[in-house]
Parts: structure tokens; C-alpha cells; sequence
């Protein structure tokens, strides 16, 4: 009887304490992770690292590329701006040429001989030619210079013309042509035997027709155009 109830009294004592070992036991797994967890944790740091420095790397990386685009950009406009640049001329059209050209603004033909006739000769006094806001008219006086060869034959042998410039109705200039002699062997058709200039407008008289002998200029037509 003793003896079993010692026995039972080992037994109890053995589980009590295996029991108290197995709770010691279960209060350390609580504060101390199982082993794979441990693992999992210490892979994980270096993996976190990682990813943050491959985070850095991919904006350090981006912002160089832009960096060098922006630099690429400002070298491009740099050497735009030292590029020479070519200037292409555009030719006049025809109609500009045109209206760069002096243009014929009034003609006049005369027949001159020793009988009756008008020297001077009003030039658009009628319809005055407007430029630069203001209005001219002209007059031209035949300074004919006649030698009486017999006292039946009378011929032209000189001449020279005298143009009047009127501005607003005011006359503002006066000019003369050279005197030209009439030498009836040598004068022909379209011959220039006077030119006055006044800016803008040109006097030209050209010879048209001459009726000569051998002693002289009979009759003289000339034609006298206004060119502006």
C-alpha cells in the first residue's frame, strides 16, 4: 500500500513538473519567433535596402536624362543663333518693273516754218499732272533762230526750246536748251535737238520730218514728249 501510493505520488510530482516546463517552454516560443519567421524577417531587411536603393538609382537616373536634354536643348538653340541666315531676294514683278520705269505722260508734235505761227504753247494746263500732293502744267517756247538766204528763200537755222514749270498754278522753274544748229545734210529722223530735266519730269524733242534744200531747212516737224 505504501509503495503505490509513493508511485502515485512520483507520478504526480513528474507530471506537475513536465507540466511546468511545458508552459516555460510556451511563454519563450511567445516571445521568441519560430525559426522560419526569424528568416523570413532577416531575408526581408536586406531585400527592403535594396529596393530602396534601386529606387534611387532609377531618379538619379532620370534626372540626369534630363539634365542632358536640357543641356542638348540649349547647345541647339545656341547654334541656331550663330547660324548665318540666308536672306532670299524676291525679283520685282513685271508690274513693279513697270512702275519703276518713266512713262510717256504727254506728247506733242509741231510743224515749224517761216510763215505766222504760236512760239509758246501751253503743256496740261487743262488737266495738270499730280504728283506728291501738288499739281503741275508746263509751257515751251520755240526760240527759232531763221536766216534769210535770198529774198525769197528763207530757212531755219537754229533752235533751242524754253520750258516754264508751274507748280499750283506758281511758276517755280525755268530752263533753256543748248541752241542747236540745224545742218540739213546731217539731220534725220528721230534725231534728240533738245532734253530738259526737271525731278521728276524729262523734256525730249526728237526730230519727226524735215523739208530741207540744199540751202537750207525749209520746214521743221518735231515731236516733244513729257516723261515722268
Amino acid at each position: 500500500m505504501r509503495k503505490t501510493s509513493l508511485y502515485l505520488l512520483t507520478s504526480i510530482i513528474a507530471f506537475g513538473t513536465l507540466g511546468i516546463c511545458n508552459n516555460a517552454f510556451a511563454e519563450i516560443q511567445l516571445f521568441l519567433p519560430p525559426v522560419e519567421q526569424q528568416s523570413f524577417q532577416i531575408a526581408a531587411l536586406p531585400k527592403s535596402n535594396n529596393n530602396t536603393y534601386s529606387s534611387n538609382d532609377a531618379m538619379q537616373a532620370q534626372i540626369k536624362a534630363k539634365k542632358e536634354s536640357i543641356l542638348k536643348k540649349l547647345a541647339e538653340i545656341k547654334n541656331s543663333s550663330n547660324t548665318t541666315t540666308t536672306t532670299t531676294t524676291t525679283s520685282p514683278t513685271s508690274v513693279t518693273k513697270l512702275e519703276s520705269q518713266p512713262r510717256q505722260l504727254f506728247s506733242l508734235t509741231r510743224l515749224l516754218d517761216y510763215s505766222p505761227h504760236p512760239t509758246t504753247e501751253n503743256i496740261l494746263k487743262e488737266k495738270p499732272v499730280l504728283y506728291n500732293g501738288k499739281q503741275y502744267y508746263f509751257t515751251v517756247t520755240y526760240n527759232e533762230d531763221w536766216k534769210d538766204i535770198s529774198a525769197d528763200e528763207t530757212c531755219l537755222n537754229a533752235i533751242c526750246f524754253t520750258f516754264n514749270v508751274y507748280e499750283n498754278g506758281k511758276k517755280v522753274r525755268n530752263l533753256t536748251t543748248p541752241k542747236v544748229t540745224l545742218n540739213p545734210k546731217k539731220l534725220k529722223k528721230g534725231q534728240t535737238i533738245g532734253i530738259a530735266e526737271v525731278s521728276p519730269f524729262k523734256f525730249n524733242v526728237k526730230i519727226d520730218e524735215v523739208t530741207s534744200t540744199s540751202k537750207g531747212i525749209k520746214e521743221l516737224v518735231f515731236k516733244l514728249d513729257l516723261i515722268g
